[in-house]
């Protein structure tokens, strides 16, 4: 509804831009003011659009509670229309922070130009997932020798052969080291102490999760607020996961909900945002196991990849499974015939290195899959051709 009455709105991609523009300050811009470039930045912003929506609204540092109410009030003074959700009202943004008497005049400037609702409810609906499948294999807790070694099993199965050790991925002039990965697949393993003990920010995190379409986390620990540090790394490696639709496997000492322990006196003290943003982590990790997120996830990887997970002279009925997600297409435990041509077709290509056939071909697939011909493939079809005839259709 919102880009129905919208000609353009501020994307992520060129908010992040002008956010690089602002960290320059005046070693960017010789001889102009800190105004002078907050100006400048707003001019760019309005020429880009006019609607700027935000999820997750928050302040965390004293140069962008000082920035804050210069830049909106040219914005709105241009007509900028802003649109956000966010884990606390306006008079909280910024609770305790440092100076925060310098950031108090954005806040009744805020309410005068948006509208504040308080959709506080009672039911987390993020958290619900009654009715839907979750696939516990993935998220592994508590984190015993037990869990260890599935999630190392399920690793090493997806690499199908030996992995490869000390691989890189480079981001912004950097790079990053990948302890484990395989070889034919874009799969790799990392502990949490690789991801989060080391100063590393959204944009690797992305480069992890552009170059790796399943990401196995090994060893995440109980959090506090003592490692506040990794609380906020981990928060925004999940986001960045999430966001590019990244499958990941882990083993944690706790379930999602408990994974972060904070105290009630924290919560009312506390400057973190980490407390309030941590909702959202919990519930993106438990979307992330849902059947509905994995089913998508397998239908966007491309097929080389995909079925490079897999050694057709022996597939267990995980592969099975897995396979049969990618091309139920609407999870109505059914392939249907479109779906059932590109099946046929991608495993083609992988045995022949070829695609396409003619009707009478596919027809003849089709019947051998559907053998008590009732229009239908099922999983149990599906099954039972591929344990017998594994090489057939690439023969």
């Amino acid at each position: 509804m919102v880009q129905d009455k919208a000609n353009t709105v501020w994307t992520a991609e060129a908010a992040l831009a002008q956010q690089k523009e602002l960290k320059k300050g005046k070693a960017a811009a010789k001889g102009d003011s800190a105004d002078d470039l907050v100006l400048q930045v707003a001019n760019e912003m309005m020429n880009e659009a006019w609607l700027l929506c935000f999820d997750e609204f928050q302040v965390t540092h004293i140069s962008d509670a000082i920035i804050m109410k210069r830049l909106f009030s040219i914005l709105f003074e241009r007509g900028a229309v802003v649109i956000a959700t966010s884990n606390r009202p306006p008079e909280d943004l910024y609770l305790n922070g440092l100076n925060r008497p310098l950031f108090l005049p954005f806040i009744p400037m805020l309410r005068d130009f948006c509208d504040v609702h308080d959709i506080a409810s009672q039911t987390d609906y993020r958290l619900m997932t009654e009715g839907e499948e979750e696939d516990r294999r993935v998220y592994l807790h508590p984190n015993d020798g037990e869990a260890k070694k599935a999630l190392e099993r399920k690793f090493y199965r997806l690499c199908n052969g030996e992995p490869a050790v000390g691989m890189q991925v480079e981001t912004q002039g950097r790079r990053i080291v990948v302890p484990k990965s395989a070889v034919n697949s874009n799969v790799c393993l990392f502990s949490f102490k690789d991801l989060c003990d080391r100063p590393l920010g959204a944009a690797d995190y992305l480069a992890i999760a552009s170059a790796y379409h399943t990401v196995f986390v090994a060893d995440i620990p109980k959090l506090t607020l003592q490692e506040r540090d990794q609380v906020r790394r981990f928060i925004t490696m999940i986001d960045a996961f999430y966001e590019r639709h990244t499958k990941l496997h882990c083993t944690a000492d706790l379930d999602p909900i408990n994974l972060f322990q904070v105290t009630e006196e924290e919560k009312r003290t506390s400057v973190a945002d980490e407390i309030f943003a941590w909702d959202r982590t919990v519930s993106r990790l438990i979307e992330m196991q849902s059947m509905k997120y994995i089913s998508e996830h397998t239908r966007l990887i491309d097929s080389d990849q995909f079925f490079s997970q897999f050694n057709f002279q022996s597939l267990s009925n995980e592969d099975l499974v897995e396979m049969w997600r990618r091309y139920d297409g609407d999870d109505d435990g059914q392939i249907h015939e479109g779906d059932l041509r590109q099946m046929i077709e991608d495993i083609m290509e992988q045995h022949n290195g070829y695609r396409g056939m003619r009707q009478e071909e596919f027809d003849s697939h089709k019947d051998t899959l559907d053998a008590d011909r009732d229009g239908a493939v099922t999983f149990s079809d599906f099954e039972r051709y591929m344990r017998e005839f594994p090489q057939t259709i690439g023969a």
